[in-house]
């Protein structure tokens, strides 16, 4: 089985008031986009791991030189951002998707295992 996830960072941050978008502002010593992907590497439950950005964001993706991970450009909206990074797998055989919020670093391990069981379970799982 394999398992996907995604996490969206291609907001323009207006409400933020920085010139650092928030996925890149640094949050106990790493950008906080850092986070939610050390732990997505880190859990070792995930085949692939796509992080979708806003395509005026590149030159911070770069800096965190990333490796093993996929960049997909985002869309307008949220639900348009997501559909990019689902129409990025259509060729893998992924079984299950997660996706997570960049600007949300307080994922961890448990709550991540916990939503791969329920999908197990259940077809589908949910963290509000």
């Amino acid at each position: 089985m394999s398992n996907c996830f995604i996490i969206l960072a291609a907001g323009e941050s207006k409400r933020f008031n920085s010139k650092i978008p928030k996925p890149y502002h640094f949050y106990k010593g790493k950008p906080l986009i850092q986070h939610s992907i050390n732990k997505a590497l880190n859990c070792k439950k995930f085949n692939k791991i796509i992080v979708v950005i806003n395509k005026k964001h590149l030159k911070f993706i770069k800096n965190l030189k990333l490796k093993n991970i996929k960049i997909v450009i985002g869309g307008k909206t949220r639900a348009e951002s997501a559909y990019k990074a689902l129409k990025s797998i259509q060729k893998n055989s992924v079984s299950k998707v997660f996706i997570h919020d960049a600007a949300r670093p307080g994922i961890d391990h448990d709550i991540i295992n916990k939503l791969i069981i329920s999908s197990k379970n259940n077809g589908k799982a949910i963290k509000i």
